[in-house]
């Protein structure tokens, strides 16, 4: 008898634990993090329901800040390779003293009204060093904050964009409401032509003092081979950076050609390193934003 309790008190030992192993839950499963570089699965292409609003300008349908809950909208600035007709304007160039009137806004007033740090993925197929990449995007922000009280090199402007910070993270252009993340990277563009694209989100209309700035996102393509030292064949980053970096800072593009030798001229070439300064136009527009 003694025996058949001992069996039997063993057997209820045994499905006792059996039970505690089943009801304990398993962990989940560590987040698995980000590839590089940071190329979306899919080639960056506008929305279907994109506004042109003029050339290689367009407006993105309007949804909610999910900081402020404010309704906001977004400005896509497409950056093209300038074409032989593009380069033969170039030869047309005034005399740079002649064009402190080439600047324009994507809307009168509307600016960055408070500082916000940035990201950018410096993974690209070109070998530019991560740092020079950094650097690059850390010196175009400082030039245009150097140029806002309408002097060069004087130290003397305004900190408008905040600090940067780089990120192996895979990072995505928003074009259909902002995540409060200001970031740049290399990456696919449907376009083959588009060397990059700036999306800019804020509030572009009503009262001018109401209107800002609230999200900026860049897309370098990675079909062009890029350089850090103005190489023919590729396109020269500080340059092309320079000019989006303006685009973040409330500026639009130019496409006269009396204006074809200001930073923010809509079009680049290969080898092209003349953007990589703020010109007459430029500071005189940025000057009088901030």
């Amino acid at each position: 008898m003694k025996s058949y309790y001992f069996i039997l008190a063993f057997v209820l030992l045994i499905f006792a634990l059996v039970g505690k192993v089943q009801a304990t839950p398993t962990p989940p499963d560590a987040p698995v993090a980000p590839a590089a570089p940071s190329s979306p699965n899919k080639p960056f292409a506008l929305p279907k329901d994109a506004v042109m609003i003029s050339e290689d300008l367009f407006r993105l349908r309007p949804s909610k800040d999910p900081v402020t809950n404010e309704t906001v909208e977004a400005y896509a600035i497409i950056h093209k390779k300038a074409h032989f007709k593009d380069a033969f304007a170039k030869l047309q160039r005034p005399a740079k003293t002649s064009a402190s009137t080439c600047y324009g806004y994507l809307a009168s007033g509307a600016k960055w009204k408070w500082v916000e740090p940035w990201i950018v993925n410096p993974a690209n197929g070109s070998g530019i060093p991560d740092n020079d990449v950094f650097n690059i995007f850390s010196s175009s922000i400082s030039k245009w904050e150097d140029a806002t009280d309408g002097v060069v090199g004087n130290s003397a402007g305004v900190n408008v964009i905040g600090d940067g910070s780089t990120t192996s993270a895979t990072l995505v252009a928003d074009t259909v409401s902002p995540d409060n993340l200001n970031e740049a990277y290399f990456g696919a563009i449907e376009d083959s032509n588009t060397i990059a694209v700036t999306i800019v989100w804020g509030i572009f209309s009503g009262p001018t003092f109401q209107r800002k700035l609230v999200e900026w996102d860049q897309i370098y393509s990675s079909v062009y081979s890029w350089s850090s030292s103005g190489e023919a064949g590729k396109m020269d980053l500080d340059n092309i950076v320079t000019h989006e970096i303006g685009h973040s800072f409330g500026m639009n593009d130019l496409y006269t050609s009396f204006c074809s030798q200001q930073t923010m001229y809509g079009y680049a070439g290969f080898g092209e390193t003349i953007k990589r300064t703020l010109e007459v136009g430029d500071i005189s527009g940025i000057n009088k934003l901030y």
